[in-house]
């Protein structure tokens, strides 16, 4: 069964984390390949981690070429598992582990309900869950979008003013969903965004899309993803069954090139993602 399924993960510098990330993926049970792909990493990380792996059946280890940004290089992999015939594929970021054993059989059924995304529980060093990062569309995050430093500004008075605004996305959002006997959700949640750090894209999105969009390089991934899905009408949901540690993000770079990035991630998104669209959507999910 798990050979209808094949994992991602990206590296960029932190061959340590990765290895970590590709040991919890081994041992799920099944046989589920797994393409690691150095993002260009200028410290050696490919050689590291081509010596790691080299004889094991299930791991690949491939390198991008060039820093393309998360899509970019997640696609690499994407493409490796497409021509063993895989497209049902997670992608994970190395600073990620997986710690249900359950993983593959719920993506695997997820994907036979015809669902195209899956978020799991996102499980970091502070209490919560990172999932969803957005449970509905909403007006203030379509504002966020496209008016950008003006909705900001509008935010500041208002917060100032008049009435605490809604946060745009909802770190802890999971908190606010029903919660069971046993601290879960109790099974799938329709949602509009999961966080891209671990994500199960199902052959229904990627017949649908092909792979990634690569003129996201860092930053705003996910946003594309969930407008993808909401122009086709498929299905985003979180699942608090499936449960993963995300570390601290080390690979992503600091300061001003971090900045340059949302900024440039920022204007793609209100140029791609169609303010009439998402209106459309909306008014059709309330």
């Amino acid at each position: 069964m798990s050979s209808d399924l094949g994992f991602v993960v990206l590296n960029y510098v932190n061959h340590d984390e990765t290895v970590r990330c590709v040991d919890s993926i081994l041992a799920l049970p099944g046989e589920a390949p797994v393409v690691v792909v150095d993002n260009a990493s200028p410290n050696g990380a490919f050689d590291v981690l081509a010596r790691h792996f080299a004889g094991h059946p299930r791991v690949t280890v491939l390198q991008s070429g060039r820093n393309g940004g998360y899509s970019s290089g997640n696609n690499v992999g994407i493409r490796a598992l497409r021509e063993r015939g895989i497209l049902n594929v997670v992608i994970a970021t190395s600073d990620t582990r997986v710690e249900s054993p359950d993983l593959i059989e719920r993506c695997l059924a997820a994907r036979d309900a015809g669902i195209a995304v899956v978020g799991p529980y996102v499980r970091g060093d502070e209490p919560g869950s990172d999932n969803p990062m957005l449970p509905r569309l909403t007006l203030q995050y379509i504002a966020a979008i496209h008016l950008g430093k003006l909705w900001t500004a509008l935010k500041g008075i208002a917060l100032r003013t008049v009435v605490k605004p809604r946060p745009t996305r909802m770190p802890d959002a999971a908190d606010a969903l029903p919660v069971d006997d046993n601290g879960g959700t109790g099974g799938l949640t329709d949602v509009y965004m999961v966080h891209g750090c671990f994500l199960f894209l199902s052959e229904h999105y990627l017949r649908a899309f092909g792979e990634l969009d690569e003129d996201i390089f860092m930053y705003g991934e996910e946003d594309l993803i969930a407008f993808n899905c909401v122009r086709r009408r498929l299905r985003v949901v979180y699942d608090p069954r499936m449960v993963i540690y995300h570390g601290d993000a080390k690979s992503t770079s600091p300061g001003e090139f971090r900045l340059r990035a949302v900024a440039a991630s920022m204007a793609t998104l209100r140029r791609k993602m169609r303010v009439g669209t998402l209106i459309h959507a909306y008014l059709r999910s309330h």
